[in-house]
């Protein structure tokens, strides 16, 4: 277990915009599971999130969410527009977890509910579950991207989004595997559903 604040870099969190699958529970207990943009910049950590969403509520009731680490395309698009079933979740040293992820950390914060943006978010503490090599692979980036193009399309309905999503998919097509070509034909599923 990790709990020194320098050592976050080992959970895979560095400077900039980390994609990470949020873990939160509702007041009931729910468990929910939200992609989110993890910022960090120095030693600052910061998320943003938008006001509606089930990961906005349960911040805002609970003060802490959990960030997965994950390489799994299909998981970033069956969280970021579905809900997954519940025997994807594991808890692990008290807190709600991905079964799937490879790292997981714990994070607590004071939200402020004029503001959708959480500027302090404190590290509490992490874990490695599993560490794998591998090289960039620019199809699970690209996927990260049609699933964040896939929300905001939902959430405005505006064509520019599904345009994206279509460049997006032929470059997934030639530079993604398998995996990330899955991925893509489930996010057009998704989308259908909530037209």
């Amino acid at each position: 277990m990790i709990y020194d604040r320098k050592e976050i870099e080992t959970l895979g969190i560095f400077d900039g915009i980390n994609e990470i699958i949020a873990t939160t529970k509702n007041e009931a207990g729910a468990p929910n599971a939200a992609p989110l943009g993890l910022i960090k910049n120095g030693d600052a950590l910061s998320v943003r999130l938008f006001i509606g969403s089930h990961t906005y509520d349960n911040i805002m009731g609970g003060h802490e969410f959990v960030a997965n680490v994950s390489h799994d395309p299909m998981l970033f698009v069956e969280t970021a527009l579905n809900d997954i079933p519940e025997d994807r979740f594991v808890e692990r040293d008290g807190e709600l977890t991905l079964k799937d992820a490879e790292a997981w950390a714990l994070f607590r914060c004071e939200p402020k509910n004029l503001d959708i943006a959480l500027p302090e978010v404190e590290f509490v503490k992490g874990e490695v579950i599993r560490r794998e090599f591998r090289a960039v692979n620019r199809g699970i980036n690209l996927v990260v991207e049609a699933a964040v193009a896939a929300t905001r399309y939902v959430a405005l309905k505006s064509d520019l989004y599904l345009e994206e999503i279509f460049k997006i998919r032929r470059i997934v097509g030639r530079c993604g595997g398998p995996r990330e070509i899955e991925a893509m034909d489930r996010l057009d599923e998704l989308i259908y559903e909530h037209v």
